[in-house]
């Protein structure tokens, strides 16, 4: 059986963009859940907000009428260059770049950086003063956003390493010039080089600058164009795990198997017993040190394991099927509590991302039973430990493994349709296919 995803329904309007649904009906009807995806229109040209300018034929004709008024109001009637972005509807992704700043304009920074730690000191001391107006040693755009980044943060009270964060505003701070940016409060007509991963889209959205090791970098958040989605081949199962491994991902198509990461449980168990040893001793700043570094090698593991999951879903032209995890830090035993502290929301925005850069769609289903039900022959028998044996075809397989061959069998996208398989569970469509055109499966 076979479900187009074709009917789209306008949501709501945001300050920056349109929101539309794409929903199944069979999905709706059996979770609940209704996928839904934002697009962005990027306006370069000045005094004008982001809208979202999206119209297909299904829509009623009252929501019709009030989108095209809102397009003849806001959108230019012509574009001025080919490759112009200008009031199109635009699918945009955010990035980060890390930048190192040349030493003529480090020169600028390095003047501005005793100023802003004194404003910062004197911020999170007078908290009631939160106005730019109080704090005119340094340039307003950067005391408004010290401002946002420190002082309205209640539970910040010393800051050791100093970052300047700027607000692109929307492009009125920060201005795209040739392959590089421009701050006119800082640097005024000199220009930042930059090196882009992806061709940047529409304007910056902020840049923090930081000195590291005596240096200067800027890190740069963009936008950039989401790639389309490719047809698929085939689908992959990813089970994230909170012992043996980050994630296991599963390819029914070669029946490869791969366990990535680290064990999260024996990590956890370690940092959870040395900030143990600190709470006792009262050691509040080697504690804290030890909280950051946990942090810190928490997101390293997501970005490697979901850098490996996207390239090999890309590289086979494969479509990723997550299972959707909710209330995993609510469970009824309490040794099983703690070892499941491990970030699997976090995991799932990163495969998100870089999934969105590589045109790889994302997929969450039903995470009922997924580590009981064999894959071979969809009947349920308890796991020992990491050890799974169907206990109807005799079936023998790693636990992990077993759970995510079993989510890659439960929905089989091609295209934009998803195709229920034979234990008849729903998914949710994360990252669907754009415009009205769905291609039928036979």
């Amino acid at each position: 059986m076979t479900t187009p995803i074709d009917r789209t329904e306008l949501v709501e309007q945001s300050g920056c963009a349109l929101a539309f649904e794409r929903a199944d009906n069979t999905a709706q009807d059996g979770c609940g859940r209704i996928a839904q995806e934002e697009v962005d229109v990027v306006f370069v040209a000045p005094k004008l907000d982001n809208l979202a300018v999206g119209v297909e034929s299904n829509l009623p004709k009252s929501r019709v009428k009030k989108v095209l008024s809102l397009v003849a109001k806001r959108v230019p009637s012509k574009l001025s260059a080919k490759n112009n972005v200008d009031g199109q509807v635009v699918d945009t992704v955010t990035c980060c770049i890390k930048v190192k700043i040349p030493d003529a304009l480090a020169l600028i920074l390095d003047t501005i950086e005793p100023l802003a730690r004194l404003c910062v000191d004197r911020m999170l001391v007078h908290r009631e003063l939160s106005s730019s107006k109080f704090y005119p040693e340094v340039p307003c755009v950067i005391a408004k956003s010290l401002v946002a980044k420190y002082q309205r943060n209640r539970k910040c009270r010393v800051v050791r390493n100093l970052v300047l964060p700027i607000c692109g505003d929307k492009g009125t701070q920060i201005k795209l010039e040739g392959n590089g940016i421009r701050i006119p409060a800082l640097f005024r007509k000199a220009v930042l080089p930059v090196v882009w991963l992806h061709p940047a889209i529409g304007f910056i959205r902020s840049v923090e600058f930081l000195r590291r090791g005596g240096e200067w970098f800027a890190s740069i958040c963009y936008n950039v164009r989401k790639e389309s989605s490719f047809q698929s081949t085939g689908n992959v199962g990813v089970d994230r795990n909170s012992v043996g491994a980050v994630a296991t991902l599963a390819d029914p198509q070669n029946g490869k198997v791969l366990h990535l990461g680290f064990n999260p449980a024996r990590t956890k168990e370690a940092w959870r017993g040395q900030k143990a040893n600190l709470q006792s001793l009262g050691k509040h700043r080697l504690l804290h040190k030890i909280r950051n570094k946990q942090s810190r090698r928490t997101k390293y593991e997501n970005h490697v394991v979901s850098k490996q999951i996207v390239d090999y879903a890309a590289k086979h032209r494969r479509t990723i099927v997550l299972e959707k995890l909710e209330n995993v830090r609510r469970g009824r035993i309490r040794h099983y509590s703690e070892k499941s502290q491990w970030s699997f929301y976090q995991l799932l925005q990163y495969i998100l991302y870089k999934a969105a850069l590589c045109g790889v769609m994302v997929l969450e289903v039903d995470s009922a039973y997924t580590s009981q039900e064999c894959s071979r022959c969809h009947q349920l028998s308890k796991p020992n430990g990491k050890s799974f044996r169907c206990g109807y075809c005799g079936h023998h397989d790693h636990r992990d493994a077993n759970a995510a061959f079993t989510l890659s069998k439960r929905v089989s996208p091609i295209g934009g349709v998803a195709q229920e398989s034979e234990c008849l569970r729903s998914a949710l469509l994360v990252e669907p296919f754009l415009g009205t055109e769905v291609q039928q499966c036979a």
